[in-house]
């Protein structure tokens, strides 16, 4: 048998290999992304949790300047987080879902981060109306399914609210 013959069998078998390796690679991935969205969403949410209780405690003890830094802290990480969860591929109509939503949370999260910092630079500066206005807007972006939009279809108004839908 020619070499030449012999190098042109030994390409198809390698092109067809390296289709065959990436058909397999992509089906392995879909299930993977989703479950590096979990874990993104679920690492982001116990950091952000976290620098929320800071910012509750440190205005809860009346302590100002630790509340800006730890507001400030709780931005920082708000939009990492949104960062981090924007960066992923779900590979399912639910993975995206729960990308959607928890992308609107994390930017809830930051603009209540922003409020609470507002609220605490305005108590230092010794104007208490400003902080509490401040302070109350900023806990009502952070409250969950503060707009229509975002609740889910099974809600219902007049009866009794149930969920009909899962996050996977």
């Amino acid at each position: 048998m020619p070499n030449g013959i012999r190098i042109r069998r030994a390409g198809r078998l390698l092109t067809f290999a390296v289709m065959v390796g990436s058909l397999l690679t992509l089906a392995s991935t879909a299930g993977a992304s989703n479950a590096t969205l979990r874990a993104s969403v679920n690492s982001w949410s116990r950091t952000i949790g976290i620098d929320a209780h800071s910012v509750a405690l440190a205005a809860q003890n009346r302590h100002p300047r630790r509340m800006t830094s730890s507001a400030l802290r709780f931005r920082s990480d708000a939009l990492r987080a949104r960062a981090a969860v924007a960066r992923q591929r779900p590979s399912t109509t639910g993975g995206k879902r729960a990308q959607k939503l928890a992308l609107a949370a994390f930017t809830d999260y930051e603009a209540a981060a922003q409020g609470w910092a507002a609220a605490g630079r305005a108590r230092l500066l010794g104007n208490r109306a400003v902080a509490g206005r401040r302070a109350r807007a900023a806990a009502i972006s952070a409250r969950p399914w503060r707009r229509a939009s975002r609740r889910p279809t099974g809600w219902r108004s007049t009866r009794r609210a149930t969920c009909t839908w899962q996050i996977p």
